[in-house]
Formats: structure tokens, sequence, C-alpha cells
């Protein structure tokens, strides 16, 4: 309907005295109210399924909608999917429109880092294989399952789809909306960006608790053992893990505008406070005494999962140990932004004294000379005033004419 209205009101309105287009955009409407209606009617008219006595269908089809035969294996796990419309759907949708605006921009001319593309897809893989998997089908009946898919959910996915710079090539790609325009989805993304509710969430202690507090609270504080039951809460868990991970590492290391710019050294500091408190709540995991959701797991009755606390303690130790990971990966990433950025800043620095005629060695010459009470030249320093550098308590400069970024 949005396609067709696009196409056809302009036709309507800038034709004068052409009916046509009004007619083609009359019927068309006609069309689609036809159809909406016929297949209303033709819900009405559907019997109700048929009344299925509960006491012979097994508790996980009751309870999950599907049954769980047999344990999870490796083959299992990979082979056995169960699409889940809601992720499933959007983890592909994600990926189409990233691959359009990539396309977008190179049918224009412009360049796309091949790498960003490759993360975003291998992210949007991510979401599908946590979802639509064995882990997804087998996810809210185990918890050793479910801490798998959360922390894929929440530590790998967010940082292959922030280094994907998604916010970065929406910029480029979506054209802007124009002064006679409403707004449009690039004006959309850029008040987002500026709003008093982004700054908030982006304020490194924010985004810290809702990625490690929210763990807490969820597992430890009892809050788990009131919404697994119901199927809308699990759904809410997912998208959460999701965005908050994604908020997080957009945060440290995002590749796209942010509202707040901090510097490698309040990042390092946000991944190595969280790390800590990351593998306490694996610890706590495994350490607990009493089964998280106990209820909801022995209401499935699955005959191969006898031992809840065993598989409790399988997850806490899956969150203790996948949890790491990523985060040395991001540390080691923000090392190497840290070091290009120093890169960056000395090439633009050795451009600036070409520009300006070394003004600030010949500057340093001149206070040296000073300095050593001769009358050196203003572009070489003599052997005493070479001396007095060497034993003065000034610093030096950022970068002389003959240091290469490469020595630097």
């Amino acid at each position: 309907g949005a396609w067709h209205r696009r196409i056809t009101i302009p036709a309507v309105t800038g034709n004068g005295g052409d009916r046509q287009p009004l007619i083609r955009f009359a019927v068309v409407e006609l069309l689609i109210f036809a159809a909406t209606f016929g297949i209303a009617v033709g819900l009405s008219r559907t019997p109700p399924p048929e009344n299925v006595n509960p006491a012979d269908m097994p508790a996980t089809e009751l309870i999950l909608g599907y049954s769980l035969d047999r344990a999870p294996t490796f083959g299992e796990i990979v082979v056995g999917w169960r699409f889940d419309l809601l992720f499933g759907t959007l983890a592909i949708v994600m990926a189409a429109l990233y691959l359009r605006g990539v396309y977008r921009l190179r049918t224009r001319g412009d360049a796309w880092p091949v790498g960003r593309t490759i993360a975003w897809l291998l992210g949007c893989a991510a979401v599908l294989f946590a979802t639509s998997s064995g882990l997804g089908k087998y996810a809210p009946a185990l918890f050793s399952i479910h801490m798998i898919a959360h922390m894929m959910l929440s530590m790998l996915a967010p940082v292959l789809l922030v280094l994907g710079g998604p916010v970065t090539l929406a910029l480029r790609a979506i054209a802007p909306a124009g002064r006679s325009s409403p707004p449009g989805p690039r004006e959309w993304i850029l008040s987002l960006l500026h709003s008093p509710f982004s700054r908030f969430l982006t304020h490194p202690l924010v985004a810290s608790v809702l990625f490690v507090g929210s763990y807490y609270v969820l597992y430890l504080g009892g809050l788990f053992d009131v919404l697994t039951e119901y199927h809308a809460a699990h759904v809410a868990m997912n998208l959460h893990f999701l965005l908050s991970g994604y908020l997080f590492y957009w945060v440290v290391i995002g590749i796209d505008p942010a509202p707040r710019r901090l510097s490698p050294v309040a990042k390092l500091a946000m991944v190595f406070g969280s790390l800590p408190f990351h593998a306490f709540f694996g610890v706590a995991l495994m350490s607990t005494d009493s089964v998280i959701a106990r209820t909801y797991y022995n209401s499935l009755m699955l005959p191969w999962n006898p031992d809840l606390m065993s598989d409790q303690r399988l997850g806490g130790g899956i969150a203790w140990a996948a949890g790491e990971i990523p985060l040395v990966l991001v540390m080691l990433a923000l090392l190497v932004q840290w070091s290009r950025q120093d890169q960056r800043q000395a090439t633009g620095f050795d451009r600036r004294e070409d520009r300006e005629g070394d003004a600030q060695l010949v500057s340093y010459n001149a206070m040296l000379a000073q300095m050593a009470g001769t009358s050196a030249g203003p572009a070489t320093v003599t052997d005493s005033a070479a001396t007095a550098a060497a034993t003065a308590p000034q610093s030096p400069p950022a970068a002389t004419q003959s240091e290469t970024p490469e020595r630097r």
C-alpha cells in the first residue's frame, strides 16, 4: 500500500485533467479493500481447532507448543531448526536492508569496506542461529542451552553488528528529505542520535549497568522464575539481550557516530570494569544451592534432563567462559583503534608542519637557543643547545619534521 501510494499519488496530483491515474488509484485501493474483507470473512467462518485431550499430549507440547522427544546433540543443534518468526525474520530483513544500502553506495560510486559488510552479515547469522536453530528450540527447555543462546545474543552478535557500522551506512545511503519535504528516515536517525534520551543511554555507567546488571536482576534476583513460563517473556528477554549488548558495544567500540565521544582510556575502563562483574555472575550461578525456575523445568517432565542442578551449573560455566572471550577481543580492537588514532594524529601534525614551514620546530629551536644563551639559527640546533636540551627538564615537542609516523 505504501509503495502504491508513493507511486500513484504524485501522478494524480501532477497530471491536471488526466483521470487515468485517479481511476487506477481507486481501482487498486478497492481491490485491496476487497481482499482484506475477503480474508476477514474467511477467517470468521473457519472452524476452531478440535478439542484435544491434554492428557494425550506431552507436557512440552502443552507448554512450549512443540514436542522435544530426545536430548539435544550437536547434530540436533545444527540441523534441527525451528524458524523463529520474529527474530529469524528480523535477521533476514536486517541483512537485506544492509546489502541494499551497500549496493546503493556502489552504484553511486562510493566505496564501503568489505570487512564491515562481512561483520554485519555474520552478526545477522548469529541472531538467526541463536533463535531459529536447535539452540532456539531447546533454549526454553534447558537452562544450559538458554545460556548459550543468551551469550550469542548479548556478547557475540552485538559485537559483529556494531562493527558493521549500520548507522554510518544509513546516513550515507539514505538521501536527505529536502527542505520542502517532511522528515524522512535519515532525519529521524539524526534526531534520535542527538536526542537527550540517546545521550542518557550512552552514558558509560548507564550502558554498563544495563549490560551487566540485568544478569543479576534477571537470574539472581528471582525475576527469571516469574517470567520463564510465558512465551512473550522469552521474546522480551531475547530482545533485551540483543539491545543491551548492542548499546554497550556501540559505546565501547562503535564505528558509528554517537551522542558521546569517549576517549580510548574511558572505553578500556568500561571493558575492564565489566569483566569482574560478568565473571562473578558465572561463578555465582555455579555456586548457588537452589535451582532457578525449578517449578517450570519440572513441569516439562523431560526424561533426559533429570538433574536440574547440574544443568544450571553447566549454564553458569558457559556464562563464565563464553562471556570473557568477546570482552578480550573487544580490548584488542580498542588497542588497534587507539594505535590508528595516534597514527592519524601524527600524520595530521606532519602535514600541518609542512604547510606552516615547521613553525613549531623553529619555535622550539629558538627556545633552546635562548636557554643555552647562544644564537642558534632558526632551523638548526647547536651543540650547546642540544646539551641544554638534554639536561633541561622541559618536555620535547609532540613531533619533529625528521620523525615519521612509523618511528613514533
